[in-house]
């Protein structure tokens, strides 16, 4: 069992580790071209950010708490176990950011498609859902700790009371986003029925189809699979599919909502254009440059001469 968690922990390390480089790439793009800053994006970005301090937080904690000869014990230094809390809560607050990131994710497309009124101007409301949240129920959670359960690293979850107080937000959001995931699908299923659509129904269910793969990641609906499991589950399958496939969910979103995204790729080939264009007009223009200094030089050099011979010849005459 030791060895299935070592091997279990270098999985999903090297996916944080991953996920954590395109994570990182993908949000400097955002934020660089002007022309990418809007509402949709700007989720996009803190979505981002949700999964980057996830990573971070599940390096940092693994690194401090746990040893590749010691993978389920706290530093037996007690005077250490206040930095130890305090990487856990960092850890809780990066794991619940992340779920209601992607539940504001799913509010923001829902809306986008049901209702009239532009999204836009409630980006202050998805801040609030996304950190604000998260912030209100990690504090409940830390008070309950000291209160209920004040041992050790805070790693372990035999009280039910600080369990369930993070796991309950967790569970609503995650069935929260499932419903709207669920309309989503059927909303995007009548408006392929619908006549201004063309088509065949071939055609209209592999675009039906390629939406929802496009979507499972962006809800997490793959966290409903073993959403009531507790975490102290020995379930190797639940071990598997959360940690080693959970990994890896920061790629694929940076991959499927960055990298091959259409205005994306058309602001990076925009700049790599203009980038060749400026090295190439560089570049000519020091050739034009050293050529008009040749030119300029050679024909100093003429002047010279001439002057030169113009005055020998003046000489000669003044002596004859």
């Amino acid at each position: 069992q030791v060895n299935f968690y070592v091997r279990v922990k270098a999985i999903y390390t090297l996916g944080h580790s991953v996920s954590l480089i395109a994570l990182t790439t993908g949000s400097v793009i955002l934020c660089l071209f002007r022309k990418l800053h809007c509402t949709r994006n700007y989720i996009h970005l803190n979505l981002f950010f949700s999964f980057i301090l996830r990573a971070i937080s599940v390096l940092v904690k693994d690194d401090i708490l746990y040893s590749s000869s010691n993978t389920a014990h706290c530093p037996e230094d007690q005077t250490s176990w206040v930095g130890c809390k305090a990487i856990l809560v960092f850890f809780q607050y990066g794991v619940m950011a992340n779920f209601y990131w992607l539940l504001v994710e799913g509010l923001y497309l829902h809306i986008l498609l049901v209702l009239i009124f532009s999204p836009n101007r409630h980006f202050t409301v998805y801040l609030l859902i996304g950190w604000g949240i998260p912030t209100i129920f990690i504090i409940t959670w830390t008070v309950t700790r000291i209160i209920l359960e004040d041992t050790g690293c805070w790693d372990t979850n035999e009280h039910g009371g600080p369990w369930w107080v993070i796991r309950i937000p967790i569970l609503i959001s995650i069935i929260v986003n499932f419903i709207l995931f669920i309309s989503i699908i059927r909303i995007l299923l009548q408006k392929l029925r619908s006549p201004d659509v063309g088509g065949n129904d071939q055609s209209q269910y592999k675009r039906l189809a390629k939406s929802t793969l496009l979507l499972i990641p962006l809800f997490g609906v793959h966290y409903t699979v073993f959403a009531l499991f507790p975490d102290r589950s020995s379930n190797n399958y639940k071990i598997i599919f959360e940690l080693c496939l959970g990994s890896f969910q920061g790629l694929i979103v940076a991959v499927l909502y960055c990298f091959l995204n259409s205005e994306v790729q058309g602001e990076l080939k925009r700049k790599w254009r203009s980038l060749c264009w400026k090295q190439t007009a560089g570049r000519d223009y020091r050739l034009h440059s050293s050529s008009i200094s040749r030119n300029g030089s050679e024909s100093v050099s003429q002047l010279h001469r001439n002057s030169r011979a113009q005055s020998f010849m003046q000489t000669e005459t003044t002596m004859i």
